[in-house]
């Protein structure tokens, strides 16, 4: 295994602390950004934001479009979905399936994501990202720098291509940690918590519900 890692990175703090934690133990990064007109609104705008962060790091990064994809998972959800429209799951797994298929593109050894252990209450729980490991196809190859002491070692730290006790251990969604490693990085920009996915959601996933019941063209525009 080599010490080449792509890196989901959504715009939000958590992914962003990822991404510097790894390298910092020298991994070279290869972000993927997944846009998704439910939580990033114009695409330009969120591209822009994205860039803030990876330019000054000469960190490349791969952009793709996954809302049509997400539509229908919000139609026919394989998994729970949250208490609105959103198929949380369902959508982490295909986000991984790409990003496993990005990985396989580059040669690159590893997928590395923001996922704190508890802090989503429908997709980042302990059972739900085993779920989610093994759906996507990618055990023992997605490392969690902010969690990783609380969960099973990967295969980079059993290979010895990560230091185990220079990961984290946070859990839960208080953020005092995560907003302190904040300051040590200089990360002083990044997407609220609370600005997240639309189909979280209830106005939101009211109207899109009638949007949907009457077979409205999906289009961008529309959506």
């Amino acid at each position: 295994m080599n010490k080449k890692a792509v890196a989901l990175l959504s715009g939000g703090l958590d992914s962003m602390l990822a991404i510097r934690l790894m390298l910092e133990q020298g991994i070279e990064i290869h972000a993927m950004y997944f846009y998704f007109v439910f939580s990033h609104g114009n695409r330009d705008e969120a591209e822009k934001n994205i860039k803030k962060f990876t330019d000054p790091l000469k960190i490349p990064v791969e952009i793709s479009d996954g809302t049509q994809e997400l539509l229908s998972m919000v139609k026919s959800p394989q998994y729970a979905i949250g208490k609105n429209m959103n198929p949380c799951i369902d959508c982490r797994i295909f986000t991984l399936i790409k990003a496993g298929e990005f990985m396989n593109k580059i040669g690159a050894g590893f997928i590395v994501t923001g996922e704190v252990l508890g802090e989503r209450p429908l997709s980042q729980r302990l059972d739900a990202l085993k779920l989610i490991d093994r759906e996507s196809g990618l055990e023992g190859l997605i490392v969690r720098p902010l969690s990783a002491k609380l969960l099973e070692p990967t295969r980079p730290e059993k290979e010895g291509i990560l230091d185990r006790e220079r990961l984290m251990s946070i859990s839960g969604r208080r953020r005092v940690e995560q907003l302190s490693l904040a300051r040590k990085f200089g990360i002083e920009e990044y997407q609220t918590p609370a600005g997240g996915c639309l189909l979280t959601d209830k106005g939101f996933s009211a109207r899109l519900r009638d949007f949907l019941k009457h077979d409205i063209d999906s289009d961008m525009n529309n959506l």
